[in-house]
């Protein structure tokens, strides 16, 4: 018995060397890259409260006015309309923060590149006034979309859909579409940092890698759509979108009201004659 409590243990030798291993190094631009993709999809699909101005107008009208002025731009046939429309563009632009501009003209920036690639052809063939006349509709109607958008929380714009009668199977597709759209993105973004963290060393097998993201990401949508149409179900959801709040008309209202139809006039005025 006490034999056995005297024995000695012996420890190996190898236990008492230090590890000295070096892992290969790999090139990670795959991960990087689809990081890098996903979390800049997900910067442009913001759900937050809060982005209602003080002096901003109920959300059917804003929805109206960026609507009409988007169809006055694209159907003026003076070019001096858009200039202008340019111009109170611009000035409406300024009134946000500076990251809500730089989100907004993010957008612009690359529909104004776009059709000066699609467009510069024509500045070859002696038309250069077609590139300036196009690029300009575009900055207008990418701008006032993006103005819209910066300026209107999603649920009350989805919201005020129904004020013009738009049927809510669209309404609901377009919703869950670009949430789902948002809550993938940010799974998708933890499982490839979560592969990030746990590489070691050279992996021969990207594809491997990329397969088992993308099924983990199918698994996890798949489940997410059983859980909301159970939610929905418990909830009684019929599918139609119906509007809580009702808005009343502000001193802000009648000025975008006035605002718009000094648009409208000055339309039909520089195009009477044309």
């Amino acid at each position: 018995m006490n034999d056995s409590k005297n024995e000695e243990v012996m420890i190996p030798d190898w236990m008492f060397s230090q590890e000295a291993y070096t892992p290969s190094e790999d090139k990670e631009a795959f991960l990087s890259k689809s990081t890098k993709s996903v979390l800049s999809v997900l910067a442009k699909l913001r759900f937050r409260e809060g982005k209602d101005g003080k002096f901003s107008a109920i959300p059917s009208l804003k929805l109206f006015y960026t609507i009409l002025l988007i169809i006055l731009t694209a159907c003026s046939r003076n070019y001096l309309f858009t200039l202008i429309m340019c111009a109170a563009v611009t000035v409406r632009l300024a009134f946000f923060s500076a990251a809500s501009i730089r989100q907004i003209l993010s957008g612009t920036a690359g529909a104004v590149l776009l059709s000066v690639f699609i467009l510069l052809p024509s500045v070859f063939m002696g038309n250069p006034q077609t590139l300036m006349n196009i690029t300009s509709r575009v900055y207008v109607s990418v701008t006032l979309i993006g103005i819209l958008s910066a300026g209107t929380t999603w649920n009350k714009l989805t919201g005020s859909m129904r004020t013009f009668r738009i049927p809510s199977l669209f309404i609901f597709t377009l919703d869950i579409t670009l949430k789902y759209i948002s809550v993938l993105g940010e799974m998708c973004a933890d499982i490839l940092t979560s592969v990030s963290l746990r590489s070691v060393g050279k992996n021969p097998q990207k594809a491997k890698a990329l397969s088992g993201v993308l099924g983990i990401s199918f698994l996890k949508s798949r489940e997410m759509a059983e859980e909301m149409y159970a939610a929905m179900c418990c909830r009684g959801f019929t599918g139609e979108y119906k509007i809580r709040k009702k808005y009343k008309l502000r001193l802000p209202d009648f000025f975008y009201t006035l605002l718009m139809l000094g648009c409208v006039g000055l339309f039909f005025y520089l195009n009477r004659n044309m």
